[in-house]
């Protein structure tokens, strides 16, 4: 079993970029853990090609649940996978969606982190930017937790 984290979102949008600035901030990090660190971005048939069968995936990509802004949420992807409904994406197709249909047999997390604003631009919002550092410990945190169990 390979533990991968894929990083999802289009850094020239704003907010939907945050999964990939997390990931290039925690890159450090998971690679000291043996993490394969995929950046798909918004290439998911790029993404599903690096994905084989039994692995433990950690796939970070914004979402708009209309939570507060930078609240981070973790789906288990088995959860997602059936449910017998689209799971709705801007990257289409979906990696959730490729992965039931490819029939890849896959374990982990879809985290997403709650957007603030859409737009073009370069930069995160300032809601992301200010609560950045504690995204990534707390994203972080959830996977190294997840791997190694609590301490």
């Amino acid at each position: 079993m390979a533990v991968k984290c894929i990083a999802i979102g289009n850094t020239i949008m704003q907010d939907d970029g945050i999964g990939i600035k997390v990931a290039e901030a925690l890159s450090p990090r998971l690679v000291q853990e043996h993490i394969e660190l995929i950046f798909g971005e918004t290439d998911n048939e790029y993404a599903l090609s690096k994905i084989e069968n039994g692995d433990l995936l950690f796939i970070i990509d914004s979402t708009f649940l209309d939570t507060n802004p930078g609240t981070v949420t973790y789906i288990p992807i088995g959860e997602v996978i059936g449910q017998h409904h689209e799971v709705y994406s801007q990257h289409q197709p979906n990696l959730i969606y490729l992965l039931k249909t490819y029939g890849k047999v896959v374990e982990g997390y879809i985290i997403g982190i709650e957007v603030a604003k859409i737009d073009f631009s370069l930069e995160l919002s300032d809601a992301l930017k200010t609560r950045f550092l504690s995204i990534c410990e707390e994203v972080y945190l959830f996977i190294y937790h997840t791997i190694k169990g609590p301490r």
